[in-house]
């Protein structure tokens, strides 16, 4: 019975490192996938110019955007632009401070200037967003392995001690 309890002990501890290592990895999902949002952003615009109430709405629905909280928020209350974006990004939990930085740019210019300088905003942030992947995507390769190892070890070494 005491093995089995080492066993699940090592099991758990090197969960716990491809469990941080896989939060590395979301970051990195969430940021291509915020990029995606930008590019849906400024192809709408280039096509169809329409109000920005019915942009979110029209981005919201879309599957690939279903989990980023902060547009189904302001989607939800379009009505209410650029004051919703803003609320959005700020009380969503899983944005880091750079990703919001970039968010927040995005709705003080969505619907505030003409059609040319909100699709130049919208591609600078979004090559701000490309720097923050490939960073990110780094910071996985050299980070991710260790998590996981450090977990091993650690259960390993909770073991030991436990002998």
């Amino acid at each position: 019975m005491r093995w089995l309890g080492m066993i699940l002990l090592l099991i758990s501890a090197a969960e716990a490192g491809c469990f941080a290592a896989n939060g590395l990895r979301r970051r990195a999902e969430r940021i291509r996938i915020l990029e995606r949002l930008l590019a849906e952003m400024m192809s709408e615009l280039k096509c169809k110019l329409p109000l920005v109430s019915d942009l979110l709405c029209t981005l919201a629905a879309e599957d690939a955007f279903q989990s980023l909280r902060f547009l189904q928020f302001a989607a939800h209350r379009a009505a209410e632009f650029p004051a919703c974006w803003a609320n959005g990004v700020e009380e969503d939990s899983d944005l880091t401070e750079g990703e919001r930085a970039v968010l927040r740019t995005v709705g003080e210019t969505l619907g505030s200037t003409a059609l040319d300088g909100q699709l130049a905003v919208l591609e600078l942030c979004a090559e701000r967003l490309r720097a923050m992947h490939s960073e990110y995507e780094q910071y996985f390769r050299q980070r991710g392995k260790l998590y996981q190892s450090l977990g091993i070890l650690g259960g390993i070494f909770l073991v030991i001690i436990l002998i």
